[in-house]
């Protein structure tokens, strides 16, 4: 026992680590001064196990307990493991930290395979521990601090030429032990070529008698040729005549570390160019004498040489802007007494120019052992450039871009304000909102082009911001959209004499490119009389009024009132029941018959739309048409008549049928036309039902040819080419050009009711009607006179030679069924006959 017991003190004396020896049959524990040392043990006392495990913490104690237990059950491979202990005399010396030891330790067994010792080592690791946790804080250090812990072992038997690898050693390079030769070129030859030299010549200086153990790094190729950086360390072993014999050390995986590093470097000259390109001023303060060093920067920032500003804070403080001073004076003094942790803050400051600068100013003090400012430095950052980018930032956020003007934003502010200030004064004297929107604006922009619009709107806005008065704001909007904010007005009268003066100066004429131009305005105005709450709903009011007035033949001035909001409040629910009504099936469609003039029978129908309202009724179309053409819901609406439509017509004309087809006449709004795959919806109808083409058609009103001749043109003959008809409805009333309609693909014109009630009333309208048939004769076209009521109307029709009429004379629009018996009715007249 004594000879273990002297190895032990060598070995501990070699190296770091202190030594146990359980002997299990007496249970008592040597433990060597080191670990003693470790446990803060007296030194000479005889041990038990539970001197060292009941300084373990309670966490730790049940895996040091198991790996002792896995050891005398005859486990062949020593344990290893980390654990926590606090000094067993921690209330003397004041030290109560847990501190971190890695305990190895193997069995001793006897003859018989009976464990009858445990032994090992201990080292303190509380410092690497302690270094992991910091390090831990990003994932660079914690990474190094890992690779640190686990080296890989060689040993160059430089007799032999042989080399002992460690199996942690092979891991490293992401080997196993036995993918490795005993050979060093196992080691040398995937060493990095520009590393080579350097490798070679460090291991071949340990060869020297006085060499001392060597340091160095390289980089490796691994398994998968993956460069590595490795720490390598080693010192030769020499026999008694002072010849190396063995090349023994260590080598560990840095790369983690050296990427690090390198992100270090790459981080600290971005910061180097980043400081020198900031340019920025530096100071630093002896507080306790008052000097104050400005650097040259500091000066040339302000346009002062060097001898130009003394050494004292004056020279600073006294060039603040006065409304500035109070805060960065507090701002400092919060930092001095401790109540911040830094002086940040930010100030004008007049330059030798007169002109003044925006400034960031930047310090840290530095403190006594008693916690008081002796020292505060700091730098100086011009962020004039800055400060006027949040200014225009900000006056952005709130202006029009185009000319200026307050926007949404703004005005809904000021509005707000003028409320508060209302209901403060409990009432007191009215303002207005007076909402301006310019009449055709998009025709002049779409004639024009957009850059001649924007300057018409400039020109527009410079005259509105002249009519109006110091204190009332004009915003801009939208495109073609203005509102002022009419401050302190009497009455009405207030605000109906400034909205005339704003008319009025929107339609002087305006000559631009040689074009000149008048314009027109619709206006709504609402009164703060009204009573409102929020500035929104003051602004949407006005938008009612202005809507009323575009609505009521543009180019008017009205004022809201009540119902308007009911009418609004109306609107919107009828949008809503007509969004449902077309999801819930409510909509259907009634039919008018078509005769034809010549033979007295039904040629064809024009399906007309209905709504069954559930609590209305049945809704006229003119009162829903309109709202489902404004919302876009006349798209998917009008997809759904068409298509029912044509299913009605495939029933018919398998019921009914004739040499020449009952036709269909399906209305197609502008919107629909322009939005929706017409040729697409129609296509695919066509063959689906396997109608004959020609007993569909599509009626298009006079104005929609109008708005785009060319495209319109196109789309109406794609349809055409599939040989469906197209119609044009409500001819007459929408001065169009004949020039146009010959280049159009047309094969009716539907001539409008009001010419044809003409006849009847002996208006001079009623040649309208002649002229019309006619013309749709001249250009092989068909000719429907619409709203035929008497007889009289009919007989002129025929007696001119129009070919087709539908009127409450013939049939009044009806449901499916009762058009049916109609066609039945007509069916048992002709079979009689």
């Amino acid at each position: 026992m004594g000879n273990s017991i002297d190895r032990y003190l060598l070995a501990e004396k070699a190296g770091s680590e202190g030594v146990w020896d359980w002997d299990l049959r007496s249970d008592t524990l040597y433990l060597s001064p080191r670990f003693k040392d470790f446990l803060g043990l007296a030194q000479g006392d005889v041990n038990r196990p539970n001197d060292w495990l009941s300084l373990v913490h309670a966490e730790d104690v049940d895996w040091l307990h198991a790996s002792f237990e896995a050891q005398m059950v005859g486990l062949s491979v020593p344990f290893q493991i980390e654990h926590r202990v606090r000094r067993a005399d921690s209330a003397s010396v004041g030290d109560a930290r847990w501190r971190w030891l890695v305990c190895r330790g193997m069995a001793v067994m006897d003859d018989r395979g009976e464990p009858i010792r445990l032994v090992g080592s201990v080292s303190d690791i509380t410092d690497r521990k302690i270094a992991e946790q910091e390090l831990r804080k990003s994932e660079e250090r914690y990474a190094l601090a890992a690779a640190a812990s686990n080296d890989g072992l060689y040993d160059w038997d430089l007799v032999t030429d042989r080399v002992y690898y460690s199996p942690r050693w092979a891991s490293l390079l992401g080997l196993s032990a036995s993918d490795l030769t005993d050979s060093p070129q196992e080691w040398l030859g995937r060493v990095h070529h520009e590393d080579h030299p350097t490798l070679i010549d460090a291991l071949a200086a340990l060869s020297w008698q006085d060499a001392e153990g060597f340091k160095l790094e390289y980089r490796i190729r691994n398994a998968e040729g993956a460069i590595r950086w490795m720490a390598c360390r080693g010192i030769a072993v020499l026999d008694p005549a002072g010849k190396p014999i063995r090349l023994v050390g260590s080598q560990a995986d840095v790369t983690d570390r050296k990427t690090a590093e390198q992100r270090l470097r790459q981080s600290e000259e971005r910061y180097a160019l980043a400081a020198a390109g900031a340019a920025d001023g530096l100071w630093d303060w002896n507080v306790d004498s008052g000097d104050v060093y400005y650097s040259p920067r500091w000066k040339s920032m302000l346009g002062y040489g060097e001898p130009e500003i003394s050494s004292t804070i004056a020279e600073w403080f006294d060039r603040v802007v006065a409304s500035d001073l109070d805060g960065l004076r507090t701002a400092v003094n919060l930092h001095l007494t401790g109540e911040r942790n830094h002086l940040q803050h930010e100030f004008r400051i007049r330059r030798a120019d007169g002109d003044e600068s925006w400034m960031l100013v930047r310090g840290l003090a530095v403190r006594n052992d008693k916690g008081c400012a002796v020292r505060m430095a700091g730098s100086m950052t011009d962020i004039t450039a800055r400060k006027k980018a949040e200014q225009q930032l900000l006056f952005d956020a709130f202006h029009d871009a185009m000319t200026g003007l307050p926007n949404r934003t703004l005005l809904l502010d000021r509005i707000g304000q003028a409320l508060d200030r209302n209901r403060r004064a409990g009432g007191g004297r009215q303002f207005a909102t007076i909402l301006i929107d310019l009449d055709r604006f998009k025709s002049i922009n779409d004639a024009l082009g957009t850059t001649t619009g924007d300057r018409l709107l400039r020109i527009i806005a410079k005259r509105l911001d002249n009519t109006r008065r110091v204190g009332d704001t004009l915003a801009r909007l939208s495109a073609d959209e203005f509102a002022i904010l009419l401050d302190d007005i009497g009455d009405v009268g207030d605000g109906l004499g400034a909205a005339e003066r704003m008319a009025q100066a929107i339609s002087r004429p305006v000559t631009l490119d040689g074009h000149d131009i008048v314009l027109t305005a619709s206006i709504g105005i609402a009164l703060s009389a009204t009573g409102y709450e929020h500035a929104e709903d003051m602004l949407r009011d006005a938008s009612l009024a202005m809507y009323r007035a575009k609505s009521g033949g543009r180019a008017r001035i009205d004022v809201f009132d009540g119902n308007l909001r009911r009418q609004a409040m109306t609107t919107m629910r009828t949008e809503a029941d007509l969004r449902a009504a077309l999801e819930l099936g409510q909509l259907c469609l009634y039919y008018q018959p078509i005769v034809s003039l010549r033979h007295g029978g039904i040629a064809g129908f024009e399906a007309l739309m209905r709504w069954n309202h559930p609590e209305r009724g049945l809704v006229p179309p003119n009162d829903f048409i309109p709202l489902a053409e404004e919302s876009g819901l006349i798209v998917p609406m009008g997809r759904w008549a068409l298509q029912e439509a044509t299913r009605q017509l495939v029933a018919w004309q398998l019921l009914f049928p004739r040499p020449t087809p009952l036709f269909m006449s399906v209305n197609v709004s502008s919107r629909q036309f322009r939005d929706d795959d017409l040729v697409g919806v129609v296509r695919d109808l066509l063959a689906e039902t396997g109608i004959p083409p020609s007993s569909l058609k599509l009626e298009l009103t006079e104005s929609l040819l109008m708005e785009n001749p060319a495209k319109c043109r196109a789309l109406m003959q794609s349809i055409r080419d599939m040989d469906v008809r197209l119609s044009i409805d409500d001819f007459g009333t929408g001065y169009s050009s004949l020039a146009y309609l010959h280049s159009f693909p047309v094969d009716t014109l539907k001539i409008d009711r009001t010419f044809v009630q003409a006849v009847s009333t002996g208006e001079g309208n009623a040649a309208i009607v002649h002229v019309i048939s006619t013309l749709a004769t001249i250009l092989n076209m068909d000719a429907v006179a619409e709203g035929v009521e008497t007889e009289q109307e009919a007989e002129y029709l025929r007696d001119i030679m129009c070919q087709y009429a539908q009127g409450y004379h013939f049939a009044r629009p009806a449901p499916a069924e009762t058009v049916e018996r109609l066609l039945v009715a007509e069916t048992e007249r002709a079979l009689a006959s």
